[in-house]
């Protein structure tokens, strides 16, 4: 890319560096904004958790009664570094999905979109269970099951390279394939089964249907209306 702009070669860019495709930059350039938000977002959680620690510490019945109403979901006492485990969710994934794929590069070459979809997914689940469990004052979702999958793979793949066994249960080639579509099955059943419940407890509960009007409104002013809603 920055040939193509016209930008000199500097000696502190190496060649590699210097011919970079378009595609690869902005990957980059994706990478910094993400982790400038992340990082941004940390401090402001960290800000507000040691105001509350303070809080606790300074009036512990004022801030629990505050809690009793929803104002506050930790207990006043807890680590400020705490609300961080809440990273867990987005990290853990890519920590098992990155040795996986470096373990069985067939995969990554050629079944990658089959791995993309699995992969989001996974992280639609994630996002799922947060709305839900912010919407109904629940404990945060620490844990998706649709990891286990991806822990099995990466166990797995360890079992030969630290010398347990000769070979791995799943082995390399077709089974690895037929595993892959296996967690994308999965993936799809559970994060299925899980809108759905969602969307038909929502239903039930504000008596209404999905993707119709259950009960049009009826304008009982005009008496042709109210005859022929």
């Amino acid at each position: 890319m920055l040939p193509t702009l016209g930008i000199p070669h500097f000696s502190i860019l190496s060649d590699s560096a210097y011919t970079l495709p378009f595609t690869t930059w902005w990957l980059i350039y994706g990478g910094v904004v993400l982790l400038f938000s992340t990082m941004t977002s940390i401090m402001n959680v960290l800000k507000v958790v040691e105001k509350r620690i303070a809080e606790h510490r300074l009036d512990p019945q004022a801030y629990m009664a505050k809690k009793a109403v929803g104002g506050n979901r930790d207990s006043g006492e807890d680590s400020k570094y705490t609300p961080l485990y809440g990273l867990l969710p987005a990290i853990l994934p890519w920590t098992l999905l990155v040795p996986y794929l470096y373990m069985h590069p067939e995969i990554l070459h050629n079944h990658l979109v089959p791995v993309i979809l699995f992969t989001s997914i996974l992280n639609a689940y994630s996002v799922g269970q947060m709305i839900v469990a912010h919407l109904v004052k629940l404990d945060f979702p620490y844990h998706n099951v649709l990891n286990l999958p991806l822990a099995v793979g990466v166990i797995d793949g360890l079992i030969p390279r630290l010398g347990l066994l000769e070979k791995s249960f799943i082995a390399t080639g077709q089974n690895q394939v037929a595993f892959v579509f296996m967690c994308l099955g999965l993936a799809v059943g559970i994060y299925g089964s899980f809108v759905f419940d969602v969307i038909t407890s929502i239903c039930d509960y504000l008596d209404i249907w999905c993707l119709t009007i259950k009960y049009p409104c009826v304008d009982t002013a005009d008496p042709l209306k109210a005859k022929n809603p």
